[in-house]
């Protein structure tokens, strides 16, 4: 623990978060809602209350003060360690820390997870980079992309199947991710199959329950999501593409650079939460249950930072 107390930079390194203070104000904000919360034993140890009233009496009994539980968690997303050196790390059995964070990743997932939210048309218009004021693109609230997270191969043929990404060549589990262009974490959807379609997700997560009338979304070309916006009467920014056409005319060029340029937003967020190993890497299906926690609990991390705000070329 003390080492991860040293430094901003070993805080984030080891934890995700960016600074030693930002870890202490989040622990004492969340001391006293966990400070009651028995540990998950797994659904074959759930008891009865109305026949062991005494279960009760052990639930504040703990091998590891409420400080190291929670770094403990931190540290399994950030680094993507595997729950037996957790345990060597923290003089627990591995059973107790695969407990541990199933029972923490719950909570941030309630609380931290609650940093990613769509913030008024207000905010963001006061909030907007440089390079969207004084040009079409203005009114952009939300840019979106979709991302994929590596699974461990189902045993199950048809979970398989509905978890193939040919894109990836791989199991994965996909999620929608949208960001105000000032690089705000403002919508995550929950996991779908790989095999999903970009327009199925944006279509089927309730993404399109949060844009508001005379909302600007700006994406790829793979979301063809116009006539759904235009029922809400929001508006879609894609690049431009016409099939059986080789080659663009200078218009259609430049339009697709200029949302390339600023479309870089959403891909530098995304690459931030994959600086969480955890999504890095293939997760185990024992932790499949728990990855829209995982997912959302890391996008309200990277909410933390400060935003990214790239150079843009014209």
């Amino acid at each position: 623990m003390n080492i991860i107390l040293q430094s901003d930079k070993k805080c984030k390194f080891y934890t995700g978060i960016p600074k030693v203070d930002t870890f202490n104000d989040l622990f004492a904000e969340l001391e006293q809602k966990v400070r009651q919360i028995r540990h998950w034993k797994g659904p074959k140890r759930t008891c009865n209350p109305l026949k062991n009233r005494k279960y009760t009496q052990s639930k504040t009994n703990r091998k590891l003060s409420l400080k190291f539980e929670f770094a403990l968690t931190l540290m399994k997303l950030r680094l993507g360690l595997l729950f037996e050196d957790l345990a060597d790390r923290f003089g627990i059995s591995t059973t107790h820390a695969s407990n541990i964070f199933t029972t923490w990743i719950k909570v941030l997932s309630s609380t931290i997870g609650a940093l990613v939210f769509n913030p008024s048309k207000e905010a963001v218009k006061t909030n907007l980079p440089p390079s969207f004021k004084g040009t079409k693109y203005i009114d952009v609230r939300h840019i979106i992309d979709c991302t994929e997270v590596f699974l461990e191969r189902p045993n199950n043929l048809e979970v398989a199947a509905q978890t193939w990404s040919d894109y990836k060549h791989h199991n994965t589990a996909k999620y929608l991710v949208s960001i105000n262009p000032s690089g705000l974490i403002n919508y995550v959807s929950e996991g779908f199959g790989g095999r999903c379609s970009d327009k199925y997700i944006t279509n089927n997560s309730g993404y399109l329950d949060i844009i508001e009338p005379y909302d600007c979304v700006m994406a790829d070309r793979g979301f063809t999501i116009r006539e759904e916006l235009a029922l809400v009467r929001a508006q879609l920014f894609i690049p431009p593409g016409r099939r059986g056409v080789t080659q663009m005319s200078t218009n259609e060029v430049q339009q697709t650079k200029d949302i390339a340029n600023r479309r870089i937003h959403i891909e530098q967020a995304i690459r931030r939460m994959k600086y969480f190993r955890i999504l890095k890497y293939e997760v185990p299906l024992t932790l499949v249950q728990h990855l829209d926690s995982i997912f959302k609990t890391i996008a309200g991390i990277c909410n933390m930072y400060p935003p990214p705000l790239p150079k843009y070329k014209t």
